[in-house]
Order: structure tokens, then sequence, then C-alpha cells
């Protein structure tokens, strides 16, 4: 920047003997609104906008159009060491206007290439300023946080590149009655536009903030649904949510990137990495849902900042039929999240992840103590078709008390690499039985060898809940007391 500042002054000095005249301070006011549409208040100790103008006043007039293009204070060229009082003339004046005025995007979305129309869902109070990419600029002032869909029709089909800046000042707290959810600061699902993205880049984060320290209400913005049915974008960046941080809230990234199927970047390890202090339910439920082509390993941190007790869907369908994402499961994926179990908080969280490979991790659920839940771990590892080796034993050690529905409804059903099931799997268990609490909960998993599961005393499942299972062990056929179980186990 000094570098352009430096080649300004150049040419200020070095043409203002052959070309340029005097300006005054109408019309470096006019030359801005000329430029760029922008109208920049006079100095209101100014009492004639026709008296000869300085580089001071200039440079000044440069800054208050950046922030007013930008939504924020993005230059201070007004109080630099150019800002002198030496006169500023048309050339001066028409460089500074043209090189230093800028609009700098904060977030910038890239379409598919016959985009018609582009839109999206604000429900943020603030000032936020969109260049639609075909040279028109739209300023959006908001006073309040009712949901409004914006929406942009181009003269011609093709890709378009929309730039976006601002910034957000207070977030809806209350249920969207059209939609019947807690509305998204930004959404482009709700526009229905998500589906013409192909790429983004920068920080929805910059410009939809964490207020303070987002413990207030309205100070904490929600991305729920945000990316949803974007199945042409190609990667997250791992800025996204930079400057969104402190403790998390109700539906904050719910199926935030629900149906991304064509994203073929690994997920960033710090994603989340603003994120610290207790959960609240619906967290990251059905945040990478759909989203086939999404490559890589899962990142170990991906959660480090989330500590707390866990809530309803809190993992719900998280990575739900992410195909492409490969290697282990990191051991410590939930390690911040300790207390006692929530309703449907592991439903479907790895559900047709066929990439999975290794064994599943003895304590990845170790946080997790007390009495279960309803649905708890209802598909969790469905159709994790390369997972291998022992389920561990130890793995829901934590879980004591009376069964639930559905708490282990197909929770390993399809996994056709599981070789064995660890003595004691269910111990925790005790008391009636509940409902599907066993339905289909390792159908299809074909290379089970070895005893089905046992209590650490030696009784079977079956023994103990005779009437609580449809289907267990449907094409078990290797298990060694596959043939001494009650029908409706297998």
């Amino acid at each position: 920047m000094r570098k352009i500042l430096l080649i300004v002054l150049a040419v200020f000095c070095g043409f203002r003997a052959h070309c340029a005249e005097m300006v005054n301070v109408e019309y470096i006011h006019n030359a801005i609104k000329q430029k760029w549409d922008i109208t920049v208040p006079y100095n209101s100790a100014l009492e004639n906008p026709r008296v000869a103008a300085n580089m001071k006043y200039l440079l000044t007039a440069v800054d208050v159009a950046n922030e007013m293009l930008n939504g924020g204070a993005t230059t201070d060229y007004g109080n630099g060491e150019f800002a002198t009082l030496a006169a500023a003339d048309t050339v001066a004046t028409n460089t500074a206007v043209d090189t230093l005025v800028k609009f700098e995007p904060k977030f910038t979305v890239q379409t598919i290439p016959v985009a018609t129309n582009f839109g999206f869902r604000l429900s943020a109070a603030g000032k936020f300023i969109v260049d639609w990419g075909d040279g028109t600029r739209e300023t959006i002032v908001r006073p309040d946080t009712q949901p409004v869909t914006y929406t942009h029709t181009y003269a011609t089909k093709g890709e378009y590149t929309i730039g976006m800046s601002g910034n957000a000042t207070a977030y809806a707290t209350e249920l969207d009655e059209e939609l019947w959810d807690l509305p998204a600061a930004i959404s482009f699902d709700t526009a229905g536009t998500s589906s013409r993205i192909r790429n983004i880049w920068g920080s929805l984060g910059a410009i939809f903030p964490t207020i303070g320290d987002g413990r207030a209400p309205g100070t904490q913005p929600r991305f729920n649904g945000t990316f949803s049915g974007a199945s042409f974008m190609l990667s997250i960046p791992e800025n996204l949510f930079d400057g969104v941080h402190g403790a998390p809230i109700e539906q904050m990234f719910a199926n935030t990137f629900y149906n991304c199927k064509q994203i073929i970047s690994s997920i960033p390890e710090n994603l989340f990495a603003g994120l610290a202090g207790d959960v609240t339910q619906n967290l990251f439920s059905g945040t990478f849902e759909g989203c086939a082509k999404l490559s890589g390993e899962i990142p170990e941190n991906l959660f480090a900042g989330i500590r707390g007790a866990p809530a309803t869907d809190m993992f719900l369908a998280t990575f739900y039929n992410c195909t492409s994402l490969s290697g282990p499961i990191p051991a410590r994926l939930f390690s911040g999240i300790s207390g006692a179990p929530a309703a449907q908080m592991f439903v479907k969280t790895f559900s047709g992840c066929s990439g999975l490979t290794g064994s599943i991790p003895e304590n990845l659920f170790a946080g997790i103590t007390g009495a279960p839940a309803v649905n708890m771990f209802e598909g969790t590892f469905n159709e994790c078709t390369n997972l291998d080796g022992e389920i561990p034993g130890q793995l829901f050690s934590g879980i004591a008390g009376t069964p639930t529905d559905d708490i282990f409804k197909e929770t390993f059903s399809g996994c056709i690499g599981l070789t064995s099931i660890g003595s004691g799997l269910f111990d925790g268990l005790s008391g009636p039985g509940a409902a599907n609490m066993f339905w289909k909960t390792f159908a299809g998993a074909i290379s089970l060898t070895g005893p089905s599961a046992q209590m650490s005393d030696g009784r079977y499942l079956y023994e103990i809940w005779p009437d609580n299972a449809s289907m267990a062990y449907y094409e078990c056929t290797g298990l060694s007391d596959y043939e001494s179980m009650n029908t409706n186990w297998k």
C-alpha cells in the first residue's frame, strides 16, 4: 500500500505543473460518487464545499469511502505521512479515487458457469455490502433480525464472483415462523440458490462474528443450514468461521454443509477452533451430512474447543454419507465431551462413511457416563464397511442403567469388516428391555466370528432380553452361537 501511495504522490508532484488543476472539496466528493456511487458526507465543520482541498482532506475522504464500501474501517491514509496540507489537484484526486478506494470483500462466492440469479437470506442486524459480480453493488442496512431474502438477477447467464462485506450487530433469537426453525445469520439454502455455488473463499465469521463473549442473547451467530444443498461446492476454507468464538449455542452448526456432495478437500483442522465451552443441542447435527466427496482424514482436534456435558442431537448425522473420508476415526475426537448421555447424540454420526478404516477406538465415548438415552447410538457406524477388527468391549463402558428405546438400533449394521465383538460390550445395561433396543444392531456384519455379544459373566443378550430385538444378527452366520439364538434375533 505504501508503494501505491508513493505512486499517487509522484503523480501529484510530477504532473501538477503540466496538466493538473487545483480542486475543491466538492470535486473530491463528486469524484468518489461518480466512480463508486458512494455519497461521502462532508465534514460537519466545513462551511463551504467549494473551499480548496488539501491532501489530508482527500486521503481522509478516501478512508471514509473505504469504510462505507466495506462495512468498517479498512484504511487510515488520512493520518499517514502523505496526509499533508499541500493542495490536492485533479490528477492526485482521480488517481487516489481510482487506486486507493477499494471494495475488499471478507467473503466471496463463485457461482457455477450457468448462473442466472443468486441470493441469500439474512437474519442479522447490521450493515452489509454485496458486490453481485456484474458491476452492481448493493448496501443492505438492517435495523432488526427478521429473516429477509435478498436476490439478484443477471442480464446474461454465466459465472459470477460475488463479494460480501459488512458487520453484524445482532442475531435472531426467535423461531422463524416460515421455516419453523432458529434462523441462520446467513443462509444460501433458504434463498434457493445454494446449488449455484461453485467455490467460496474468506471468512463468514469476519462478517458475522461473535459479539463480545457471545453469552448475551443475540450475540452468537448460527450457521445452521448455511450451505445446505450446495451440491457443486468444492472446498471449505480453513478460516471460514474466524471471528466466531466462545460458548456454542443451540443449532449453531446443524446441517451447515448438508448434502454438499462435491467437496473434494479435507476438513480443515481449525475450522471450529474458536469455540470453547459447554455444548448445546443440535450443535453439529448434520454438519457434513451427504458430503460424499469430502476427502481426507477427520482431524483429531476438529472439536477440541468444545467441552462440557452432552446435548440432544449433538453429533446427529455429522459425517453421514461422507463416503470419501478416509483413515481411522481419531481416538480423541470427542474427548472434550463428558457427562450424562443425551438423546440422539450419536445418531448416524459416521453412517455411510465407507472410507473410514481401522478399528473403532476403545475410548471414543469414554467421557459419556450415566443412564442410557433414547436412540443414543442409533446407526452410529451403520454401513462403515471398511472398519475392521474387534468391536472394543469397553466402547460403551460408561453407559449404565435401564435400556431405552432404539438405543443400539442399527449401530453396527452393514459393517462387513468387523470381525468380533468384545466381551462385556453392553455390561452396563440392566433391568427391563426397551422397544427396538437391539433392532438390527449387527445386521449384515457378515465377517463377525466367535460368540455373539455377551456380558462379562457369559450371558448372551438374547438370554437376558429374548423379546427385545429384531434381526439383531441378521446374516451374521459366522457367529459360533448363531444357530442357538432366538429366531427373532437373526
